[in-house]
């Protein structure tokens, strides 16, 4: 790894920079012209947004990070290198991802995966003779994991995970203290989707625009937008916990790095790997950045990609 990129505030912001576009823009659009886009409506009719190729018998889901989407790039660059590998790439919006706010009135909730949970099983049951992987970063690695251990999901091969929030609160207070530039931007995305819910619903919601930082942000949609009565109750509602791992029953693997600024990496190792769980904890590569150098080379995803190729743990 270049010696620059172990600063995990930089492999970080480069893996995500306009820098990356002229990388990013031809793998994009190829994956682009080949996706099929469904609108997914669950049993309590939310409205999901799934992208999808279907050449191969082996298919990936992507759940991308909080309020990311199907082109995040993070996400483009290991879906285009597994659809080289003979992979089908299932690419799924949550609620409010990739500027969906217009499907549903209600905000998107990290505690309420059911919608979610039942689009994997769709899927699931859509390509009943394939074999199915679930790949997820940061918030979509927590999603995954939950999902994996669902009673009602049995048919997983894999899942991988990269950057995963275990603890939220602790990820909260990270993004609010660890960096002034990821606090901002996160704000920002969390206040476009805010803006764009008042225009489309009229949702009274305009003094979640006044908060400056995450922690008072939350708290605010917690009180108002939420059945909980507190952010701890939020917190422990989508938490990561030794339950959650002992219900995977299927290989999964977890990559986090000491130096990610946005989740620390304690969460994780204060839990327990399991016969089917398995930890890979690294030294370097910043929040789902695990870039290697500046043309954006990642041997994790190389890594990704022989383990999903491979039919052992």
């Amino acid at each position: 790894m270049n010696r620059l990129l172990k600063n995990g505030l930089l492999n970080t912001l480069l893996a995500s920079s306009p820098f990356r576009e002229s990388q990013q823009k031809p793998l994009r659009k190829k994956l682009n012209s080949i996706s099929s886009k469904e609108i997914f409506k669950s049993s309590n009719s939310q409205f999901i947004e799934v992208f999808q190729t279907n050449n191969f018998s082996k298919k990936v889901i992507f759940f991308p990070g909080w309020l990311g989407h199907k082109d995040s790039k993070y996400l483009i660059p290991l879906a285009d290198l597994l659809y080289s590998r003979g992979f089908d790439i299932v690419r799924i919006h949550p609620i409010d991802h990739g500027d969906s706010e217009h499907l549903n009135e209600d905000f998107f909730r990290a505690t309420d995966i059911q919608a979610l949970i039942e689009v994997v099983k769709y899927l699931g049951q859509k390509f009943s003779d394939n074999e199915i992987h679930l790949i997820g970063f940061s918030l979509g690695g927590n999603i995954s994991l939950r999902i994996s251990a669902s009673a009602e999901i049995n048919f997983l091969k894999k899942t991988i995970v990269l950057s995963p929030v275990i603890n939220p609160e602790n990820s909260m207070n990270a993004m609010d203290k660890n960096s002034w530039i990821l606090r901002k931007y996160f704000i920002d995305k969390w206040k476009k989707t805010i803006r764009r819910k008042i225009d489309l619903y009229n949702i009274n919601a305009k003094e979640a625009l006044k908060h400056k930082n995450i922690k008072s942000l939350t708290e605010y949609f917690t009180e108002n937008f939420t059945p909980h009565s507190h952010v701890r109750d939020l917190f422990s509602a989508y938490a990561v916990t030794q339950e959650t791992l002992n219900n995977i029953n299927h290989d999964t693997f977890i990559y986090s790095a000491y130096d990610d600024p946005c989740v620390p990496i304690e969460p994780l190792l204060e839990l327990e790997e399991t016969t089917n769980v398995e930890f890979n904890a690294l030294e370097y590569g910043g929040h789902c950045g695990f870039i290697d150098d500046f043309r954006f080379t990642s041997s994790v995803y190389h890594e990704i990609s022989k383990k999903l190729e491979s039919n052992t743990h």
